[in-house]
Formats: C-alpha cells, structure tokens, sequence
C-alpha cells in the first residue's frame, strides 16, 4: 500500500546535519510573504466555512494541557475580511470550538488557557488568502516549505540516474542483497519548490517471483510528501523514482536516514550546492537583485543603487515619459500638457511668444 501525506509541523523544525551546509533557512521575519492558502504548515479544515486549520498541540504530546499560543502578523485579508476560532477538546474528549473573530492587519495573538488533562488544540482560519510575514506557535516561529532553500534532484548526487526521460532520478531504497529488504520502505521528502508542470513520484518494486511492478504515479505537494511501501515475506528490490530533476528539496529521508548530496557531482562554482547547470546565479545576487551585481544597498527600494544616488542625478534613470519625483524619491510618469513650452503648468502668453520667435525656423 502506498500512502501520501504532507505531515505535520514537527517535520519544519530540523534538517538533517547532512544537508546543512548546503541549505540556508529564510525567516518569516526577513521579508518572506505567505498565505493560509499556500503554506504547508496549515492542513485543510473540516469544511468550506473553515478551509484551513493549524495544530498547536496532541494528546500525544506530554505538555498538551500547558497553554497554547498563536501569533500572526497579518499582512493582507481579502476584501471581504476573514475570521479565526479556536478549536479544542474538552476533557471528556469532545471537541468545543470557540467563537469567531475577525482578523485585523498587524500582530494578532491567541492565548488558549492551560489545563489538567491531554488535549487537542487548532487554530482554524476561515479564508486561504490571509498573508502574513510571521507565524509562531508557543513561541516558536515556523517556516513554510516554500522558504526554505532547497537543492534540484539534479544536483544531489545521493540520486541515481533514472530509467527513461519520464522518470530520469530514481533512489534505492533495498534491494535482495539487504536481509531487511522485506521490510517495511518508506521515503519522505521535505519539497521546497516544484517545476511549472509539476513533480510526481512512483515507486517500482520486484515481487515475489522476480518481477519488476511499476506503481501509480503520486503527485508531490510543497511540504514534506511521505510514501510507504507494506512489507513482505520475501527478498526484494524497491526503488522510488521522480518525474523531474528541477523538484528541489530541503531533506529526503530513506527508512530514516538522511540523503548525503554532500558530494555534488557536477561544477559548482560559487559553492551553494546547486550545479552552475541549473543555478540561475552563479554568484550571488546584489541589492538590486542583479547577478554578481556591484550595487551593496538600495534602502528606499527605488531599483536604484543608493551609492549612484549619492553621486548621481537620480533623473538621469528616468526613462521616456517619466520624471524624478524628490518627494516620492522615484520616477513617475511625467505629466506633460502640450504647448506648456515653459514647463510652468499653464498655456499662456509667454508660450506664445516663444512659439513665434521661433515660428519660421528650418529644423535641420
């Protein structure tokens, strides 16, 4: 049987020390933009009214009656606004959930008071398009899969070379030579990005009279992806294979252990784990977001490098149809009023004048 879950927020916290020097965490906090909707850190709610759902605590967890905090910098709401509850056990076990209450822009935090017994908590959202820059729960800040910087399949060189163009990256994970190949396989992977067409995964096995069984394909969502293959009573090979060499990942897991792409198999000039092949910057990118760029700072965010404003007339950027605005510190679209020949925001008699002395004249 296989079976495909984006887990919980337990598998956002760490990486595996085989992968960290090659990764590096983007913080909320930095600049990162996300929504309820996009996040793999939220699971999909109980119903259309609340969409979207995050776990604080399980009655697995041994402080599940200590309390529980949420804090949200909300950054944008739809139009129509948006609402949160609390959704908690009580402690005959049955579920009570709380009153809705509208989000606001900025910091909102959300206290559930400590109890006596094991619990569940969740916060539940009523909109996927909720944007926030920060997300902490008990006091932890939490990062979605799609901040962190993860590295292509194409890169790793713990991945083998697949059979064909459809599935050109496979990973072993037995085979007849291991005396636990009937056991239990599983593979879990922390996906960071995804090509445009998508990433699938499938798993191909021997069975038990040798045969080679290719499994359904299974699209890979932004999070961690688990896949598990039953166990048997005989020797066996199982592989898992991927649909694109561009799914990039923050860590792969097989049966628990992490894959070393330590050793990467290809030119890396500027050391950052991803083959210069597939890099979209070999180098780094300056303030201006410019590959190997010069520019160090651009404070007020106008595309223009603040040592040139230093030195330069910031209007010599300014293209066709625009014009230095001082007080907003950019270029606008120039406001021109044809015959205005002065510039003084008005047609008058000085216009004319200037139009006439020159009325006559062969423009060479």
């Amino acid at each position: 049987m296989i079976a495909l879950s984006p887990t919980n927020i337990d598998k956002m916290k760490l990486l595996s020390n085989s992968l960290s020097t090659l990764l590096l965490l983007i913080c909320f906090g930095s600049s990162a933009q996300n929504s309820t909707g996009d996040c793999d850190l939220f699971e999909d709610g109980p119903n259309d009214t609340w969409p979207h759902v995050i776990t604080s605590t399980t009655p697995d967890d041994p402080n599940s009656g200590d309390l529980q905090s949420l804090l949200i910098e909300v950054s944008a709401l739809p139009a129509a606004g948006a609402n949160y509850r609390v959704a908690k056990t009580v402690a005959n076990g049955n579920w009570f959930f709380g009153n809705a209450i509208p989000l606001e822009i900025g910091t909102v935090t959300v206290s559930v008071s400590a109890v006596d017994f094991d619990r569940s908590v969740k916060f539940q959202f009523s909109s996927s398009e909720v944007e926030f820059v920060l997300l902490e729960i008990n006091g932890e800040s939490l990062t979605c899969a799609g901040d962190l910087q993860g590295i292509p399949l194409a890169s790793c060189s713990g991945i083998e070379d697949g059979p064909n163009a459809s599935w050109p990256h496979v990973i072993t994970s037995t085979t007849p030579d291991d005396p636990n190949s009937g056991e239990a396989q599983t593979m879990e992977v922390l996906v960071t990005a995804l090509p445009a067409e998508g990433g699938e995964c499938r798993v191909v096995k021997t069975v038990a009279n040798g045969n080679w069984n290719n499994g359904s394909p299974v699209s890979l969502e932004i999070g961690t992806n688990q896949i598990t293959v039953s166990e048997v009573d005989f020797a066996r090979s199982v592989k898992f294979q991927f649909s694109s060499g561009a799914i990039e990942f923050a860590e792969l897991l097989i049966n628990g252990e992490a894959l070393d792409c330590s050793d990467i198999q290809c030119e890396d000039l500027d050391d950052d784990g991803i083959c210069d092949d597939v890099d979209d910057c070999v180098g780094t990118l300056d303030a201006l977001g410019v590959c190997n760029g010069t520019c160090a700072e651009d404070a007020n965010a106008n595309g223009i490098c603040d040592a040139d404003e230093d030195v330069v007339n910031p209007s010599t950027f300014c293209g066709p149809g625009t014009a230095w605005d001082e007080d907003l510190g950019q270029c606008v679209g120039a406001q021109t009023c044809m015959g205005d020949f002065d510039g003084d925001g008005a047609i008058a008699t000085a216009d004319l004048l200037g139009f006439l002395a020159i009325f006559g004249i062969t423009c060479l």
